[in-house]
């Protein structure tokens, strides 16, 4: 059960540094896939299981968070230097921080699989 956990874990990871190098999402989406990128390195291996947890937890939160904020901010012109908010960049931007945020909740639940 453990070699298959770091087998997913393996393959979340190279899945969240693909959807950072894509460069579909526009800005902080990206930041977010290579943290948690990071937490599932991470959250491989025993000695850093529970910081790689952490930092997973941390980054789905970040992403739930984040989801709504340029749909809000785009409609003032106030705050248009924060997000990207030409084209359909809000639309990206949702899309991306969604994934992140399942990504993130996926190599969570394998690290605490591995770790049982």
């Amino acid at each position: 059960m453990a070699t298959q956990a770091r087998i997913g874990q393996a393959v979340l990871g190279v899945l969240m540094v693909g959807c950072a190098l894509t460069g579909l999402f526009p800005k902080p989406v990206p930041l977010l896939f290579a943290i948690a990128a990071v937490g599932t390195a991470n959250a491989a291996f025993p000695l850093m299981r529970t910081f790689g947890s952490a930092l997973l937890g941390g980054v789905a939160a970040a992403s739930i968070a984040l989801c709504s904020v340029p749909f809000v901010t785009c409609s003032s012109e106030r705050f248009t230097e924060v997000f990207t908010c030409t084209g359909d960049a809000p639309t990206w931007h949702l899309t991306g921080t969604v994934l992140v945020a399942g990504l993130s909740g996926a190599s969570l639940v394998l690290a605490r699989i591995t770790d049982q």
